[in-house]
């Protein structure tokens, strides 16, 4: 009997020991796992990591399970840094429900976003996605048609405007030429006409002179 009281004693000394570091074992499982599960986390971004995007992108969202803590003094950060590490990011952070977003003006090439947000707890999460640039394609200028020009045509073939003053020369040498001649005929004729006219003068004299005799 004394045995059986004491195992009963020491069952009933022992139980609460038992419950309490069952509950405080539960209590720490609590407090490890409440913190966890209440933080916000990054669900998906506007460029997707890894995607390749067009030049002309004016922001960067990024949505979260739980809408960022809003605010300067919050704390949240949007940076988007080219392949120099150059921020092409400006202005504030947006807050949109569960989505910040920030303007960007990006050059061509490869860019990192690193991001840091606030939960509605106050605890801060920050992570980095990236994504690239394509060249801004060129605009494509249609070709110029030009009408062609028509060469301009000559008053007068140079050649037949050469020779037409030589023809006008050679054309009025020749028409002195024939009026010296004539004149030379007619002279030489006038002379011909007064040395007949003097013989026959000169006949019929010697003639008349016998006819007397």
């Amino acid at each position: 009997m004394h045995d059986h009281r004491d195992d009963q004693r020491r069952s009933r000394t022992a139980t609460p020991r038992v419950l309490f570091a069952v509950a405080l074992s539960a209590f720490l499982v609590l407090i490890g796992t409440t913190p966890a599960s209440a933080h916000a986390a990054l669900t998906s971004s506007d460029p997707a990591d890894g995607a390749t995007v067009a030049a002309d992108l004016e922001r960067v969202t990024l949505t979260f399970s739980e809408a960022p803590l809003a605010g300067l003094e919050a704390g949240l950060r949007i940076e988007v840094r080219d392949d120099d590490g150059v921020d092409e990011s400006s202005g504030a952070v947006a807050v949109e429900g569960t989505s910040m977003s920030k303007a960007v003006s990006l050059s061509p090439g490869p860019h990192t976003v690193v991001w840091r947000s606030v939960s509605p707890d106050g605890h801060p999460i920050e992570g980095q996605l990236a994504f690239t640039v394509e060249p801004a394609a060129s605009p494509t200028v249609p070709p110029t048609t030009t009408n062609p020009t028509a060469a301009p045509t000559p008053s007068a073939d140079p050649t037949a405007a050469a020779a037409a003053p030589n023809t006008g020369a050679g054309t009025h040498a020749h028409g002195h030429g024939h009026g010296g001649q004539a004149l030379l005929f007619g002279v030489l004729g006038l002379l011909a006409a007064v040395v007949i006219g003097a013989v026959v003068l000169r006949i019929r004299r010697g003639a008349d002179a016998r006819t007397e005799g």
